[in-house]
């Protein structure tokens, strides 16, 4: 009995360790996650100043004044233009260079990985800085080039899709290496077989190389949903949401009412909205993987 008891005791200790282990981690995701998300939902609910001086209950107001702001309208549209471009064109480009970097013919493999990663483990502020001086009216190299005075970072039409484009620089290396890893993970033996039971290898990429990369272009695409989400360092560096609203996005919409104005109640709603907008696409998204997503074994 005391044998059994002793190895029981060792058992529990053992589950006990594996616990402490996780406690950090779940300290952390508790304070500077949950709460956070907890308390904006709460404040959204209220009127209430800088200093938290006084709190007004208002129930669905803020809620309210959202959906009828005309603002937030543009904004949300902003923001839908600009991730479904941003994560449509990184995800297609990173997985073309990365189609090409791996060919067997390419002796510039290293040149690629490097060229391109580069600009993804720049700062936000240094690439962005690096392009307004590109893209300056009167002594900016692009204009330079096109003999032109294009304002690219003041045009009510044209600015957001610069910012597009600028993402795309700064995000499509790390789709290419996600693809490159993936290509170079599939068997050799099933182009090989592919090529003697057709008789031809270009159309491999669309049998063999797409579907095995189910899984990867199924975290490429998520992630890039999320960064999109997160693009207020670029907007606040480049303009600011000018000219107008043209653009200004969700994230740096909520920056502008939360941080900037101090409407901390209206800023909450918008940070709640949002919140909400990525949970559901996110569970959707994931669950919509797991039905399509064929993992090879």
């Amino acid at each position: 009995m005391r044998l059994v008891y002793t190895r029981k005791n060792r058992k529990i200790i053992r589950v006990l360790k594996n616990y402490l282990y996780v406690i950090p981690a779940l300290v952390f995701l508790i304070l500077f996650t949950a709460y956070p998300i907890m308390r904006s939902v709460y404040l959204s609910f209220f009127e209430t100043d800088s200093i938290f001086s006084f709190m007004e209950f208002v129930g669905l107001k803020h809620y309210k004044e959202m959906f009828h702001n005309e603002v937030f309208s543009e904004v949300c549209l902003n923001t839908l233009i600009y991730g479904v471009l941003q994560v449509v064109l990184s995800t297609v480009f990173g997985f073309l260079i990365a189609l090409a970097a791996n060919s067997k013919r390419n002796r510039f493999k290293s040149f690629f990985k490097v060229s391109l990663f580069y600009p993804y483990i720049l700062p936000w502020t240094v690439g962005a800085m690096i392009w307004m001086y590109l893209l300056h009216p009167t002594r900016g190299i692009v204009n330079a080039l096109l003999n032109t005075r294009i304002q690219w970072l003041n045009s009510y039409d044209l600015t957001l899709y610069v910012l597009v484009f600028i993402s795309v620089w700064k995000t499509v290396g790390f789709n290419f290496l996600l693809f490159l890893s993936g290509m170079q993970s599939i068997p050799q033996e099933l182009y090989e077989a592919y090529s003697l039971e057709s008789g031809k290898s270009f159309g491999a990429i669309r049998h063999i190389t797409i579907p095995m990369l189910g899984p990867t272009t199924f975290v490429a695409v998520l992630l890039a949903i999320v960064g999109s989400f997160q693009s207020v360092d670029l907007i606040y560096i480049m303009t600011q949401g000018r000219p107008g609203n043209s653009t200004n996005t969700l994230i740096y919409y909520i920056y502008q009412e939360g941080i900037t104005s101090w409407n901390i109640g209206y800023g909450s709603a918008l940070s709640t909205f949002l919140f909400l907008c990525l949970l559901i696409f996110t569970i959707l998204y994931i669950w919509l993987g797991e039905r399509k997503v064929q993992y090879e074994k």
